[in-house]
């Protein structure tokens, strides 16, 4: 089950690819796994950039990052809450 909260829970002194290796078991390379972030963002249209540091993205940036997070663990069951609110349209 993968859940996506409404609330942020990324660290502000890592960058998107860093938090986002949090998340997941195991070591990763950070290169590997930042083609891997693109992948899944650009598939979902979710423009993300894993090189760029949480601090600096907006708040509608930051819940793509979330949703990517929660995307990348290939989850069954996809919970979440309101995760849209503060997505552009586009």
């Amino acid at each position: 089950i993968g859940m996506v909260f409404q609330h942020f829970s990324l660290f502000e002194a890592l960058t998107v690819a860093e938090n986002i290796a949090l998340s997941l078991d195991g070591a990763y390379n950070l290169a590997a796994l930042s083609e891997k972030i693109a992948a899944v963002s650009a598939s979902y249209g979710l423009k993300v950039d894993p090189k760029r540091w949480v601090h600096e993205l907006s708040v509608g940036e930051r819940q793509r990052v979330e949703i990517v997070r929660c995307l990348l663990q290939t989850p069954q069951l996809l919970v979440m809450d309101e995760p849209t609110s503060v997505l552009t349209p586009q």
